[in-house]
């Protein structure tokens, strides 16, 4: 592969997923059955398109062991993230959950043995700035606000959570399995949240969300999404293992995590028109250096 080429669509499939997502949590009337339906379908269209894309192969039990916990764990960051979505700015939101960063450089100090560099002690405190500031000071909009900030943080434990598994897996002995852990994880996620978006609709059989249910143009509309976001997924997790392995990480991770949010943030701002307060858009800036410090290009 052309690693110029493959790094800009690398960039230009994680904004893509982004955008999709947040084009089906626009839908203010999508409880949380639609979301666990979206993460179902996203992830069996990732889970199909990596077997064409590599096959299973022959996996070990602790491959597929990994693999169901790992699936676990992105159902939950799914989830988590859609919701946010539904209820606060795809930019911020982004940002935040870009902070997972913190999770795996922390993981590596605690677990691998690794050094925290100055660079990722900066990272921190830029995190903590920004943090600060997305909070809005108006005591109507205060409660939701801080319902979105524990949907994010909920995402970002999550989003680290996933690349601690990520990095277990890769520094084992059965690393050579890659594509069956994937394929593993997100067919477990899909399977997860297909239980629980069943449990739900039959607990909410006869509900309002029930009763906003979209129509025939407007299904068939969300349902392209769901398939658009699950090739995202695939494409990405798919360029970004192979950019990993052959470019350095001080150039790689920064690029792809600042340079992303960078991109997602220009999509909030012309594709969907949002504004935040002054303060709002320093904490998007802040965080955004943050990312960066916190992947220590500096190393």
């Amino acid at each position: 592969m052309n690693i110029p080429i493959t790094l800009i669509s690398s960039l230009g499939v994680a904004l893509c997923g982004n955008i999709s997502k947040k084009y089906y949590t626009n839908r203010k009337s999508i409880g949380l059955s639609g979301n666990f339906v979206f993460n179902a379908v996203a992830c069996l269209v990732s889970t199909v398109i990596l077997l064409c894309w590599g096959g299973f192969g022959i996996s070990s039990p602790f491959t597929i062991a990994l693999g169901v916990a790992f699936g676990a764990v992105t159902s939950l960051q799914g989830i988590s993230v859609l919701s946010a979505l539904q209820i606060g700015p795809m930019s911020y939101t982004s940002v935040i959950i870009s902070f997972s960063t913190l999770v795996s450089a922390l993981s590596g100090v605690v677990f691998f043995g690794e050094a925290l560099g100055w660079a990722q002690i900066v990272g921190m405190v830029l995190m903590l700035i920004s943090f600060v500031l997305a909070v809005k000071s108006d005591s109507n909009e205060k409660k939701a606000n801080l319902k979105w900030i524990f949907l994010c943080l909920i995402a970002f434990s999550a989003t680290g959570g996933i690349g601690v598994m990520q990095k277990v897996h890769q520094s084992s002995q059965h690393r050579g399995e890659l594509n069956a852990f994937l394929i593993v994880a997100f067919a477990s996620s899909a399977v997860f949240c297909t239980i629980l978006a069943l449990l739900l609709k039959r607990r909410n059989n006869k509900s309002a969300e029930e009763g906003n249910a979209p129509k025939s143009k407007q299904l068939w509309m969300m349902v392209a999404v769901m398939l658009i976001n699950g090739a995202c997924i695939a494409v990405n997790n798919k360029f970004n293992l192979y950019l990993s392995g052959v470019m350095d990480s001080a150039v790689f991770f920064p690029i792809v995590n600042g340079g992303g949010l960078v991109l997602t943030t220009l999509a909030a701002v012309i594709i969907f028109k949002e504004k935040l307060l002054v303060k709002q858009w320093i904490g998007v800036v802040v965080g955004i250096a943050s990312v960066i410090f916190l992947c220590n290009p500096f190393a």
